[in-house]
């Protein structure tokens, strides 16, 4: 396909009418580049913006979802969900599956619009009938808990599988739970550990968290705690609190790292800062205790760097100096 310059582009869409499908790509092909600064371009927002509305005004449908998706980020533009729910809302109507996957998003969480579930399941059903992966991932969780249609844990399954299948990792991630679960699905082990192997390769943090555990417990899969570790950090660097928390047991306790009670405190306090659902009593209970810790290799300890307790109180970082809370 031939790629157009900004003049090119121009020139077609002032003596155009309506534009093929053809000459639709080239020119949101070309906005696309300018947006981002492709192809050896200078980058130009207003330049692709303005490609984007002439096009979206000869019936670009693409053109109208990337408008929608300026708008929704406000790239180029000050940000306006009420817009960008405007476009998405033309582009979808001309059946195009992305514009209906992101109007879908927008009344799942209220964007632009007022929160719908059963019009955000509607947009989500229309784009997975056209194929869109994404679209099949949220339908999935609306069929798990009946949000906008009744609860179908079988289908929901189905839907995890079908994006999990076409490379979706958070799909993956949650199929290898449903696994785990049974939800919609009888449990097996063996094919929760498949596809959770398969989302933590493609960096889903859930999913390296649970592969992680089960390398240090040796759980399915033949016990390795140094990729255990690798895996828990991984996961816990995307803000994974129960990756965190593994973490910083491992480095308490030296298992699978040296100890370090400075790195354990470190991402205790992480998790103490991401965790939705962790116990907080139960983790305040472990910060203190290696603080205390820590505290008490100072006083009987000649070198902060080296504990003769077996605690190694060096951080990561060879720079760093260790230094205690003054409420321990």
């Amino acid at each position: 396909m031939k790629k157009l310059t900004y003049e090119e582009a121009i020139e077609l869409l002032q003596k155009t009418k309506r534009l093929t499908g053809e000459q639709s790509e080239q020119i949101n092909r070309l906005a696309n580049a300018l947006m981002d600064g492709r192809w050896n371009l200078t980058r130009d927002q207003q330049k692709a913006l303005t490609l984007y509305r002439l096009a979206a005004e000869k019936g670009s449908r693409t053109a109208e979802f990337n408008l929608g998706v300026c708008y929704d980020k406000g790239t180029g533009v000050p940000q306006n969900y009420e817009t960008a729910v405007e476009w998405y809302q033309k582009s979808a109507k001309h059946g195009y599956y992305f514009a209906m996957t992101n109007l879908a998003n927008c009344y799942f969480y209220g964007d632009g619009v007022e929160k719908d579930m059963v019009k955000a399941a509607y947009w989500y059903k229309r784009a997975v009938k056209r194929g869109d992966t994404l679209a099949k991932r949220h339908l999935a969780y609306c069929y798990r808990y009946g949000e906008g249609v009744r609860k179908n844990a079988p289908k929901s399954f189905r839907l995890f599988a079908e994006a999990a299948e076409e490379g979706d990792a958070k799909a993956q991630g949650e199929l290898s739970y449903c696994y785990y679960k049974g939800i919609g699905v009888e449990k097996s082990l063996e094919k929760e550990i498949f596809w959770a192997e398969k989302a933590a390769k493609r960096g889903n943090d859930y999913a390296q968290n649970v592969i992680g555990y089960y390398y240090m417990k040796g759980i399915g899969v033949e016990k390795n705690l140094e990729k255990a570790n690798t895996l828990f950090l991984k996961a816990a660097r995307k803000q994974n609190e129960n990756a965190a928390l593994n973490l910083a047991e491992s480095y308490r306790k030296g298992i699978g790292v040296e100890r370090n009670l400075k790195e354990s405190l470190h991402w205790y306090r992480l998790a103490q800062r991401w965790c939705i659902d962790l116990d907080y009593c139960k983790l305040e209970k472990e910060i203190k205790e290696v603080k205390r810790r820590m505290r008490r290799c100072t006083i009987c300890c000649i070198s902060t760097s080296f504990c003769h307790c077996g605690n190694v109180l060096r951080s990561s970082n060879p720079n760093e100096t260790v230094e205690i809370d003054a409420d321990v």
